[in-house]
């Protein structure tokens, strides 16, 4: 099985893996301020991320296939993917060699119809049994919308949480 991450160019991730949060101090965390409730250093937002669940900030986030932007999506979209490499995890390798720890999914909200959440909320996290419920199906990329600026709550991603916070290179290949 393989999920989708992408990380801004320029990156040492064939030579040093991709790091989690809590092991890339020089991560942007401009996206964690707010919702931290104030955090604006790297210590403070992985207390905040731990404080979330145990191993919130060894995580890493995948999508089941490479983003797909539309003219709906193309602000939110075509920069980003433009200013990233992509690359292939093989979780299963990963879940062989025992290096996951648990998984979640964020599961696709659909803006005001999930009454129920606040609809700035970026994700809703909800543990799966093991890497053999991920959901591969095809994702609706036309749901994504710059109007509504929540550029991926409203797709699948899922969040690995790696032991030691960091996926190796040898589970990784980039994406030309």
């Amino acid at each position: 099985m393989i999920l989708y991450h992408y990380i801004t160019k320029g990156n040492t991730a064939l030579s040093e893996g991709i790091l989690s949060l809590a092991n890339n101090p020089k991560a942007d965390l401009h996206y964690y301020y707010k919702r931290t409730g104030g955090e604006t250093t790297h210590e403070g937002v992985v207390r905040w991320m731990e404080n979330c669940f145990t191993g919130r900030s060894r995580t890493v986030r995948g999508f089941s296939e490479p983003i797909k932007w539309t003219e709906k999506s193309e602000k939110m979209f075509k920069g980003f993917i433009e200013g990233a490499d992509l690359f292939a995890i093989d979780v299963s390798a990963l879940d062989k060699d025992g290096l996951i720890e648990a998984v979640y999914v964020s599961p696709a909200l659909k803006p005001n119809l999930n009454k129920e959440m606040p609809q700035d909320v970026d994700e809703q996290l909800i543990k799966l049994g093991s890497i053999n419920d991920i959901d591969t199906s095809p994702v609706d990329w036309s749901v994504c919308d710059d109007e509504l600026g929540l550029r991926f709550s409203v797709v699948p991603y899922y969040l690995l949480v790696i032991k030691g916070g960091v996926i190796p290179p040898k589970y990784i290949t980039m994406v030309k």
